[in-house]
């Protein structure tokens, strides 16, 4: 009877080491691990990630749009312009002085050489454009003829040098007309000095002296490219201006025209 159960006892505590003895575990039959299951779902958010597109760039903003086909003048920027032309006069005379006054209307006192540039300088507009100009401007002539009304009405020729400095400017505007071609207007003040000496065989009817003069001005012109960067055009300026001058020779009276070949650099 003891036999007997002795092993009876001893059976439940052999059985539980071996069930706590360490060893090959055996894999369980039915669904698999919740993280298994979950592993799809993790992996999800990666395949996104990588067939997102790669972020666009942008090009950098321009200051304004240009336009094809047409020359583009940036705002606050200059160009420079040359000319040298003639100026035919339509008036030349003194007045009010003690020496006697002269006439050179339609004589060739009145037509002489002119030489100058200056710059425009853009302000503002797209399709037609604003700004400020600012010109000078050498003329002159030696031994130009005019003449002057002697006792009973009798003309007495005499003959005059002068020579011109002007500086002037004001309001412009430029369009383009199409690829190559720009027109221009602009008109304002200008302030004139003028050297000026009137010889005759009477001393009495010769004087020379000199003087500052204001007045007003207007201009026009056409220009084509003939390279990048560079124009060549056509343009006609009118002046009306009166000089003052010392020595007794009065006010020297101008007004007429100048016709001009300009050349243009700065597009």
């Amino acid at each position: 009877m003891r036999r007997t159960f002795l092993p009876l006892v001893l059976l439940p505590w052999l059985v539980a080491c071996a069930a706590s003895a360490p060893g090959p575990r055996l894999a369980l039959a039915g669904p698999p691990p919740a993280l298994d299951a979950a592993e799809p779902l993790a992996s999800a958010p990666t395949a996104h990630l990588a067939s997102s597109p790669a972020p666009q760039s942008y090009p950098p903003m321009t200051p304004g749009p240009r336009k094809p086909g047409r020359p583009f003048w940036r705002p606050g920027t200059t160009i420079l312009q040359g000319y040298l032309g003639a100026t035919v006069l339509d008036t030349l005379e003194t007045s009010g002085g003690s020496v006697p006054p002269i006439d050179g209307s339609d004589e060739s006192s009145s037509q002489f050489p002119t030489i100058g540039g200056g710059a425009q300088w853009k302000l503002a507009g797209e399709r037609v454009d604003f700004g400020f100009e600012g010109m000078l401007g050498f003329s002159g002539r030696l031994d130009g003829g005019a003449f002057v009304v002697g006792g009973g009405g009798a003309t007495v020729a005499v003959n005059v040098d002068m020579l011109l400095f002007e500086l002037y400017g004001g309001p412009f505007i430029n369009v383009f007309l199409g690829e190559r071609l720009r027109a221009y207007l602009a008109a304002g003040p200008v302030m004139q000095w003028a050297s000026y000496d009137q010889k005759a065989a009477n001393p009495a009817q010769s004087g020379s002296g000199s003087g500052f003069g204001t007045g007003v001005y207007a201009r026009t012109g056409l220009e084509l490219a003939v390279s990048p960067g560079t124009l060549v055009g056509l343009g006609v300026r009118w002046i009306d201006t009166r000089i003052d001058l010392d020595s007794g020779l009065g006010d020297l009276d101008t007004e007429g025209y100048q016709f001009l070949l300009t050349v243009t650099r700065g597009f």
